[in-house]
């Protein structure tokens, strides 16, 4: 009882050493002059607009995205995939001689978020087989293609994701069935992957001499408003047999012989954005406005820039300590099948000049950065406290300007989706909480 007493009674003593003044905390025995004060804020100019996003990396993604969508805000997109193929199981006495049964590509449909648009519509694909090979140590973006051959050209037609409970035929058993899409190839392109020299079934090496890899290219004409859909598909995992991403190439009734994609480094995700609608397009050629409704996609597109003009006055008589700052973003326009975002990301440009995103600080050392959609709000919270303490204090102590703005993007992977957004700028607000001595 008399320890419940002590406490209570020093408590107590605390309380009354330290009051809350108009929003401030008053330290006593400390004057007027030097007192700690907590200020709110959310009523920062921000300048908002569309861009064109700087080139994304297009291999070494975690997963490929193939398809094409008529957006009736956005306009077209497509998304090709070019990819090296590699030998599962080398065969020095291959029967190159053979004639080639038939052919079947499979590549499995990511579980979960795997499509964006449409996913029931039919869509038409080429396949073709590349001219050269993608350098796995080079870095490819998703504005490049590889060059193809046309003479074993395969057209497919039907949906992206197949939903497939038929198992496959391999060899004298069955493989396991997986969502995905499957395509019969040409008898022309199951003919040259039969009757290759001899060493190309042999090793990786001697493979690329011949046969470097195929080209999956949607080819839609006259694809209507609103309709189409991008699928997201692994061509990554080599957990079995049954579930990679692989040619089988049938020959003499029950043989098969199959060809694995040679992983993220050796493919291409291509991204092929616009032409845009009239909204969009008057932004990207007059960027130096204010609009109330800006625009990001996916596949290279177009992100959301942002610019905070005054925000160094805050310094004007002094230095300030920002305890947190937080930049929300409100979407509009979407639907189930044009569906907001998971996730968005924040960067700020390299320099005031440049397109190139490059992460804040607070992306690279905060557990609590944000960017994830929250369907209750309808909105992407960032926290960016490091990110604007670093601005003010560049300013104060070196006169160094880098308020260059944020970018707001649609993230290339993490996850890969062929999604978009459209951002109500009148609802965007910056809050920061901050103190400074008087």
């Amino acid at each position: 009882m008399r320890r419940n007493i002590f406490i209570f009674a020093v408590f107590t003593v605390l309380l009354a050493a330290c009051s809350k003044e108009k929003g401030n905390i008053r330290i006593e025995g400390q004057g007027d002059g030097d007192q700690l004060s907590f200020n709110v804020i959310d009523s920062l100019t921000l300048i908002a607009s569309t861009i064109d996003e700087d080139s994304l990396p297009g291999n070494g993604i975690s997963y490929a995205l193939i398809g094409q969508l008529n957006d009736g805000i956005f306009g077209i997109s497509k998304s090709s995939l070019y990819a090296n193929l590699v030998i599962i199981e080398p065969n020095s006495t291959f029967p190159n001689t053979e004639e080639a049964d038939s052919a079947i590509l499979f590549i499995p449909a990511v579980d979960g978020l795997n499509f964006y648009g449409n996913r029931n519509y039919p869509h038409q694909l080429s396949v073709y087989r590349t001219k050269e090979s993608i350098n796995s140590s080079n870095t490819y973006y998703q504005t490049n293609t590889v060059g193809i051959e046309t003479s074993e050209k395969t057209t497919y037609y039907g949906q992206l994701i197949q939903t497939l409970s038929d198992s496959i035929n391999f060899r004298k058993g069955k493989l396991e069935a997986f969502d995905g899409l499957r395509i019969k190839l040409s008898k022309d392109f199951a003919k040259y992957l039969m009757n290759m020299p001899k060493d190309a079934y042999e090793n990786n090496t001697n493979l690329a001499k011949y046969f470097t890899g195929i080209a999956i290219i949607p080819e839609n004409t006259g694809l209507p408003e609103n309709e189409g859909t991008f699928a997201v598909f692994d061509i990554n995992n080599i957990i079995s047999t049954a579930y990679r991403a692989k040619i089988m190439l049938y020959y003499q009734d029950t043989n098969t012989f199959l060809f694995g994609f040679g992983g993220s480094s050796s493919s291409i995700n291509n991204g092929i954005t616009g032409p845009y609608k009239p909204e969009i397009s008057e932004q990207l050629t007059n960027g130096n406005k204010h609009y109330s409704k800006t625009y990001a996609q996916a596949l290279s597109g177009v992100k959301t820039k942002i610019e905070i003009p005054y925000l160094t006055n805050l310094i004007n008589n002094g230095n300030i300590a920002i305890h947190r700052a937080e930049i929300e973003f409100f979407v509009q326009d979407y639907s189930e099948e044009f569906f907001a975002p998971p996730r968005m990301n924040l960067f700020r440009p390299v320099n005031a000049s440049s397109k190139r995103n490059y992460l804040i600080e607070d992306a690279l050392v905060s557990s609590n950065y944000g960017g994830i959609y929250d369907p209750i709000r309808k909105s992407y919270k960032f926290r960016i406290t490091r990110h604007i303490q670093d601005i003010l204090n560049k300013k104060y102590f070196n006169n160094l300007d880098v308020n260059n703005g944020l970018y707001l993007a649609v993230p290339s992977d993490q996850p890969v989706i062929g999604a978009r957004c459209v951002i109500d700028q009148t609802k965007t607000k910056l809050y920061l909480n901050y103190s400074k001595l008087k």
